[in-house]
């Protein structure tokens, strides 16, 4: 009887010991170097609806008429919606994914795209693009030009 115990005892402080392992990486995870989102706003309003679905981006980019180098951090914005930060290679950039989020996303409807970080030095692409609804997500060929490197 005591064995049973001992075994439950140990399965428990194993569990326990487990979820505070999980909490403390969750924290860590959710309060580490993450750029605030555009939308975090006082004017958003909701789509109203089902989510719309995303474009995915990719194509060449060229800074100051040349094939822009690897490793730079790459992003698109509409006024709200914003897409996740993608890195690029030498000449190219791939994975640049964002859908609207509020009704003034889709009332403006014009996605820019940026190289740099949203809170630091950043260089917005001469290209823009139209917003069109589409039915399911999307991969678009744009290729943009940036005057400079942030």
């Amino acid at each position: 009887m005591n064995n049973i115990n001992v075994t439950k005892n140990n399965m428990f402080s194993r569990f326990g010991l487990m979820a505070l392992v999980l909490m403390i990486t969750a924290t860590v995870a959710c309060t580490s170097d993450v750029e605030p989102t555009p939308y975090d706003r006082e004017d958003f309003t909701p789509i109203a609806g089902p989510p719309q679905f995303p474009i995915i981006f990719e194509g060449k980019y060229i800074v100051d008429g040349e094939p822009g180098p690897a490793g730079q951090t790459i992003y698109a914005e509409f006024i709200h919606g914003g897409s996740p930060r993608s890195r690029t290679f030498d000449g190219e950039y791939v994975q640049v994914v964002l859908g609207p989020v509020s009704e003034a996303d889709l009332k403006h409807g014009v996605i820019s795209f940026y190289l740099g970080t949203r809170d630091g030095d950043h260089v917005k692409a001469k290209e823009t693009w139209e917003w069109n609804p589409v039915g399911s997500p999307t991969n678009q060929i744009l290729d943009l030009n940036f005057e400079r490197l942030p």
